[in-house]
């Protein structure tokens, strides 16, 4: 069920999904482009009261496979102005499954500080001024009083000021960070969202689905990657040989290989650390680390964060890291783009040697005071303000922590991505790590396979952790719930539909072939510029897109894209 809520007037309404949407878009991310391509208005700012934000699962969440826990978050982003997905683990997208519900669309503006509850009798706009002013942990642990047995989706104070990199947050530290999706519900009034109850998704094979996903689970148990270095060391595990292959970004991209690093290296805060371990429903793997800071258990950086607040801003001191990035899941920001932002001010102030003033950093950006005003609004928008050229993102979206002057087919892949700077819809790291000599052909080749499956992945909502082991079985498995024969050929048709939309509705957003690239400092440092400038000319062409970026319309036709708005769109 696809549940609407006009917040303004506290009301919703349900409305069936059609089985073709399911089929062609699956939920999650491509669900949610879907639902976008509809309600959209590119005449309207982010954060105007009439753009939706929809909160989906897809179409495997809580049936029983293994690792389709996620919950996925799409708007149009603050800190972008163009369409974004955000996507988190943890038990809500179980709970808003449990409601009954596939994809909730949140519409208007509460007239006040409110919190939605879902359930699968209904949903409930409820005001919770109170609310409004506490930390993430505040937020849950009042709210968990009241509703025991509910998932929770919560901002902090950051999503509140609206400012543009503001995460969701879930259950210990999963988040839904990436390019403000904690300001798009700040912009609507809500603080939180719970949902719970006992519906079983819908499948047509149950039998079946669970002979596959023990097939699955099997697999991941069966994985000597997840099982001997991803569960216990997590995924800082990455620190080492990123830094090895000298593709570890380092003092806003300054360099590329941390000197010390190795007090920040996974086997070390595994062995100095790491006190506990946790999982999200479904899942053995129990990759969610826990660490003993002095007197406190605190929740450990993921490898991202690790970076951002680590080499990135030439910190070797791993207990600072992890209260600088607690700092950030209580106010509710992107650890990311918060890392990268304070990285580049510290660029800027001439402090990149003397990490004592990066707290008050955080929270001077979070509650937008001062110097934090200007940061908020992201590197792109400081640069500006400062007169510099050293902000690194693409299209308004901070980069991760993989150096693309190193990797090349991140290079290809960041200025490509549909959201801007972003690591996860196509790895190549692991690739590029073995040595192998690509060619910028073969990169492209590879960019483009994994953006299409990274849709697919997203849009299920699978673990991204998970996607080697389980990957065979989204033919099986989609076959189960859906009763209709899917096949792989399917599977790809579908990813490169999502990836598609996304681009389009991106294009009617202003995006164009000239923003697909990588800030200076980065093309002008490239190990390997002739190979990425033939990536990207292949890329294109894998894509039939034209020299401004579009797609052809006869790419669209053969995808089943068609909307009003398109024609004159690619005229």
């Amino acid at each position: 069920m696809i549940r609407y809520v006009n917040l303004e007037q506290g009301t919703s309404k349900t409305v069936p999904v059609e089985p073709a949407i399911q089929q062609e878009y699956l939920g999650g991310l491509g669900l949610g482009v879907r639902l976008l391509a509809d309600l959209d208005d590119p005449s309207l700012p982010p954060l105007h009261p009439r753009l939706p934000v929809i909160i989906a699962v897809g179409s495997l969440t809580a049936t029983g496979f293994p690792g389709a826990n996620r919950v996925a978050v799409t708007g149009v982003s603050p800190l972008t102005g163009l369409t974004s997905t955000s996507w988190m683990g943890g038990d809500f997208g179980y709970a808003l499954a449990g409601s009954g519900t596939l994809a909730l669309v949140l519409q208007g503006r509460a007239p006040e500080p409110s919190i939605v509850l879902v359930r699968e009798e209904g949903v409930e706009v409820i005001p919770r001024p109170d609310l409004w002013g506490l930390t993430v942990s505040a937020t849950r642990e009042a709210l968990l009083k009241l509703y025991p047995d509910m998932g929770i989706l919560t901002i902090g104070p950051a999503g509140e000021r609206l400012v543009p990199m503001a995460a969701v947050r879930g259950n210990e530290s999963h988040a839904a960070a990436r390019c403000g999706p904690g300001a798009m519900l700040g912009s609507k009034n809500i603080k939180a969202v719970l949902a719970g109850g006992r519906a079983r998704p819908p499948v047509v094979d149950r039998e079946g689905l669970r002979t596959v996903g023990r097939e699955a689970l099997e697999a991941i148990r069966k994985d000597p990657f997840l099982t001997q270095v991803q569960g216990p060391i997590g995924t800082p595990n990455l620190v080492e040989p990123v830094n090895t292959f000298h593709a570890f970004p380092t003092g806003n991209f300054r360099q590329r290989h941390f000197e010390t690093a190795h007090r920040i290296y996974g086997d070390r805060i595994a062995k100095d650390y790491v006190c506990s371990r946790t999982t999200c429903p479904g899942c053995p793997v129990r990759c969610r680390l826990h660490v003993r800071i002095g007197e406190e258990e605190m929740e450990a950086a993921e490898y991202e964060s690790l970076w951002a607040f680590g080499g990135d801003n030439c910190i070797d001191d791993y207990p600072l890291i992890v209260r600088a990035v607690t700092l950030c899941n209580e106010l509710g920001l992107d650890t990311i783009s918060a890392g990268n932002t304070i990285a580049f001010y510290r660029e800027y102030t001439g402090t990149l040697h003397d990490p004592s003033g990066v707290l008050e950093l955080v929270r001077s950006l979070a509650y937008r005071e001062g110097v934090g005003d200007i940061l908020a609004r992201g590197t792109r928008s400081a640069a500006e303000h400062f007169g510099v050229d050293y902000a690194m993102h693409v299209k308004g979206l901070e980069i991760a922590a993989y150096d693309p002057r190193r990797l090349t087919g991140m290079a290809i892949s960041y200025s490509t991505t549909n959201r801007g700077g972003c690591h996860s819809r196509a790895w190549t790291v692991g690739d590029e790590l073995t040595g192998k000599d690509f060619s910028g052909a073969e990169l492209a080749e590879l960019v483009f396979k994994y953006h299409n499956e990274g849709c697919i992945r997203d849009s299920l909502i699978m673990c991204t952790f998970l996607t080697g082991p389980t990957r065979p079985f989204y033919p099986q498995a989609l076959t189960c719930v859906l009763g209709r024969n899917i096949t792989e050929a399917d599977i790809a048709r579908t990813g490169e539909r999502i990836f598609t939309l996304e681009r389009l509705l991106n294009i009617r957003r202003g995006v164009d072939a000239s923003q697909d690239t990588l800030p200076r400092r980065l093309l002008e440092g490239l190990v390997a510029p002739e190979k990425y400038r033939e990536g990207m000319r292949v890329y294109y062409q894998l894509r039939d897109w034209d020299e401004r970026g579009r797609p052809s319309a006869g790419k669209c036709r053969e995808l089943g894209l068609e909307f009003k708005w398109l024609q004159p769109l690619l005229a």
